[in-house]
């Protein structure tokens, strides 16, 4: 951990609590084991793809430090699963973002409202291209949220802004600058977050958001990771910490799944 931080603060010669490094939603990496401890009281249903593989291996990672378990299982069948504090199910399919609000929707009614559980489901990267017509989808995905708020009030629904990307750079990415052409990641990061946006300014208020793409984005300093197209600087996910463009390594795994712990843990807002 510490040449971790080494390695990523250390031209820049700043001093970096390692607190403070996964810190969004959390007080601090010391309560990890505290959050596992309260969620382990209560019942959540996360419905994803392949992030939410590496954010839930993340999870394990905090278990295996803190020797804290919540028992995780991964079904579609939910009533076979009542003991079980966090349910995890494959969602629509990538590249399909209206078919998964609709596999959501149709997922929620076997939910026991009994339960009184927190449920939530993720788009992927891959859900978004530079031809998304975001206002459509969002209208789409809003309505169907707020359908489901309406119909299960004993459900605490939850929604999660879209994961970033870490963008093209080295010497490719400067070639298709120079000729004029957008490097990998570019338009898709814009597509997201111009959802995103909608998601943060519409929700506020109405549903708890857990601010998947923010964290993504924040560098280890607090500050944003960005690149700069057409005059403009658009926010993106930091490369180290990705194992491609858009999925988590374990470093990324870690500090996004401790602060989905904080979130669920705390007083989501």
């Amino acid at each position: 951990m510490v040449m971790l931080l080494i390695l990523f603060t250390g031209c820049r010669k700043e001093s970096i609590e390692t607190d403070r490094f996964y810190k969004m939603y959390g007080s601090g990496t010391g309560d990890a084991g505290e959050f596992i401890r309260q969620l382990a009281d209560q019942k959540v249903y996360f419905g994803h793809q392949s992030v939410g593989y590496n954010i839930l291996d993340g999870v394990q990672q905090w278990e295996d430090e803190t020797g804290e378990d919540l028992s995780m299982v991964l079904s579609r069948d939910f009533a076979s699963v009542k003991d079980i504090p966090l349910v995890h199910f494959k969602i629509g399919t990538n590249g399909d973002p209206r078919g998964k609000v609709d596999d959501f929707v149709a997922l929620v009614d076997q939910i026991p409202e009994e339960e009184q559980a927190t449920v939530f489901f993720k788009f992927c990267f891959a859900d978004f291209n530079e031809n998304t017509e975001v206002d459509d989808l969002f209208d789409y995905f809003r309505e169907k949220m707020l359908y489901l708020k309406d119909n299960h009030p004993n459900i605490n629904f939850l929604v999660s802004t879209v994961p970033a990307m870490a963008v093209q750079k080295g010497w490719r990415g400067l070639a298709k600058r120079i000729l004029g052409r957008a490097p990998y990641g570019y338009l898709q990061n814009m597509k997201l977050f111009e959802f995103n946006q909608r998601i943060l300014t519409e929700f506020n208020g109405v549903l708890p958001v857990f601010d998947l793409a923010g964290i993504e984005a924040s560098r280890p300093d607090g500050s944003r990771e960005t690149f700069r197209y057409r005059g403009s600087e658009h926010a993106c996910m930091p490369s180290y910490y990705a194992s491609d463009f858009g999925h988590l390594n374990d470093f990324g795994a870690r500090m996004v799944s401790y602060n989905l712990l904080a979130f669920l843990a705390g007083d989501q807002k």
